[in-house]
Order: structure tokens, then C-alpha cells, then sequence
């Protein structure tokens, strides 16, 4: 299995009320342009091939992952989408965001995931990290990874 590089675990620093919160960062360069990107991201078609089945509307979605930590459905709201650029989305009390930037021949994918409680970050870090390398398969038209390597990543987000 090949795995990607890790995240970042980066102290939050837009909330004062816990001082245990970090965020995680993630960075990917694709060689591909920002639209094609983006449509394998956030396009049902595309979804259902490398992350699971998307039902919902335009505001709130309910994804049944294909594999991976977690077993049931997942309810994501969308809080904002400037395509094909940003997305920011809530997932139960969690800030997702990510952003697409096309340098020359190049997009990059910026995601970030806030509130994290620092215990919390070994268990949540390698889930971005492997939800990651299955859009980057996908893209790349490689098989998906599995989840049963992942979690042995969780000392790196400590």
C-alpha cells in the first residue's frame, strides 16, 4: 500500500476558549486542472467511486462511506462553496475547509480540519490522511487504498 505524506498537526488559533484545539493540515498537488479536481471532489458520480453514496440537496448531504473508520452514514452541511475554489463544510461540531488553487499545470488541495481536541488528533488524522489518498487514487485511475494500514499512522499526528 502507499500511503502519502502526513498531515500537519497545527495549534487553532482562531479559538480561545480551549487551548487544547489544533487544526490538521493536509497538502496535495495534482497535475490536473482545478475543474477536474474539484468535479471528482464534490460531483456525485465521482463521490460514489472512491468515497460512497451521496444523498441530500444543495445545503445538507448524507455520505455511506465504501470503506474505511467510520460504519454508518455521515451527514455533512455545507456552509460554503465558491466552486471551484472553496468549500467549507460542517461535519457534526467539526470545520472542514478546503481550497483548490491551479498554479500553471498544477492544482493544489488545501484541507484543513479545525477544532480538533489534541488527544483526539492520533484517531482523526489518519482518516483525512487515507479519505485523501482515495481522491488522489481516484484521480489517477489507481486502485483504492484500504483502511487496515492507516491507523498505525496515529503516533505521527501525536
Amino acid at each position: 500500500m502507499t500511503m502519502s505524506m502526513l498531515g500537519e498537526v497545527r495549534p487553532e488559533h482562531d479559538r480561545t476558549d480551549d487551548g487544547d484545539l489544533v487544526l490538521l493540515h493536509y497538502l496535495r498537488s495534482f497535475h490536473r486542472p482545478v475543474l477536474e479536481v474539484w468535479t471528482a471532489a464534490t460531483e456525485r458520480a465521482h463521490l460514489a467511486q472512491w468515497l460512497g453514496a451521496v444523498t441530500g440537496d444543495a445545503h445538507t448531504v448524507t455520505i455511506e462511506p465504501l470503506d474505511g473508520p467510520v460504519a454508518g452514514p455521515i451527514t455533512v452541511r455545507i456552509e460554503h462553496c465558491r466552486a471551484p475554489h472553496d468549500l467549507v463544510v460542517r461535519i457534526d461540531d467539526c470545520l472542514v475547509e478546503v481550497r483548490m488553487t491551479q498554479v500553471g499545470v498544477v492544482t493544489n488541495v488545501e484541507l484543513i480540519r479545525r477544532h480538533v481536541c489534541q488527544r483526539d488528533a492520533a484517531a482523526i488524522g489518519p482518516r483525512w490522511q487515507y479519505l485523501l489518498d482515495r481522491l488522489t487514487a481516484h484521480l489517477n485511475q489507481q486502485p483504492l487504498p484500504r483502511w487496515d494500514g492507516y491507523p498505525n499512522l496515529a503516533d505521527e499526528y501525536r
